[in-house]
């Protein structure tokens, strides 16, 4: 991956980028919700509770870094034509700044999803998951 990545339309990825919209990145984290539920709430039918949400957390936890480290897009995403970035330098996140973004999306849940609206009314469209991992969720085509 190249340095100072190139979004759909031609510009660069800095800081001062405005991410993507709400909608789009609101459908894209629905549905990788379904992806990583559906398969989660049959392991609930078959094993004991506590099992159950533990290895949906490791689950979802898996899935979000793996595609932010390895095309910086889940599936929700790629559907969306969207990818997350570093905001520092347009690349893919590295380990470290996926479990910095992880942490942020935490974050932003805990005060009833404040985080995640948040976006609705930033000016660079950011949630509070973005400014903690100094992300950005960029347009790219299809």
């Amino acid at each position: 991956m190249q340095a100072d990545q190139t979004m759909a339309g031609g510009g660069h990825v800095s800081m001062e980028t405005v991410s993507a919209d709400f909608g789009p990145r609101f459908v894209a984290g629905l549905i990788d919700a379904i992806i990583i539920g559906v398969p989660t709430f049959i392991v609930a039918m078959i094993l004991p509770m506590p099992l159950a949400y533990l290895l949906a957390l490791v689950a979802g936890i898996g899935y979000q870094v793996y595609f932010w480290t390895s095309t910086g897009q889940t599936v929700g995403k790629q559907v969306m034509g969207l990818k997350v970035v570093s905001a520092e330098t347009g690349e893919l996140l590295d380990m470290g700044g996926a479990a910095l973004r992880y942490v942020g999306y935490i974050v932003s849940g805990i005060p009833l999803y404040l985080g995640f609206f948040w976006m609705l009314w930033d000016p660079k469209h950011d949630g509070w998951h973005d400014k903690i991992a100094k992300t950005k969720v960029i347009k790219v085509a299809k």
